[in-house]
């Protein structure tokens, strides 16, 4: 897999934009429900039923930045979960890596489903 799916802080103009800047970016869509967790990061449930939930698809240039990506993103802690899912791109389906979080991990996180389809806009209306 040389590509992966960002809907909140590491899509362009947000907060950690800067650990992928150099990626080429691609807009593209999953189907879920967007969740807020108490700090203020975002996650994901996936749902096939969901809502269209706006993101990037970032190609990856090099494997070792799934590793760094995945502490960040806490997946050896249990907080996220790196998978493969379909996304939406003007292409049509294409296949990425995603971080979700399961209704466990969700729960455990203390986060709190949005009614948000977009990130971006709901932080700025924070």
């Amino acid at each position: 897999m040389s590509q992966i799916f960002v809907y909140g802080t590491l899509m362009r103009g947000e907060e950690r934009e800067g650990l992928v800047a150099n990626l080429m970016a691609r807009p593209a869509t999953i189907r879920g429900q967007l969740w807020r967790a108490p700090a203020g990061y975002p996650a994901l449930l996936l749902n096939d039923n969901g809502a269209e939930i706006t993101g990037e698809v970032l190609t990856l240039d090099n494997p070792r930045i799934l590793t760094a990506l995945d502490l960040i993103e806490g997946t050896k802690e249990g907080l996220y979960a790196r998978i493969e899912a379909t996304i939406q791109t003007e292409s049509g389906a294409e296949q990425a890596w995603v971080y979700v979080m399961s209704p466990l991990q969700l729960r455990q996180a203390g986060c709190r489903p949005t009614k948000a389809t977009d990130w971006r806009k709901l932080t700025r209306r924070v």
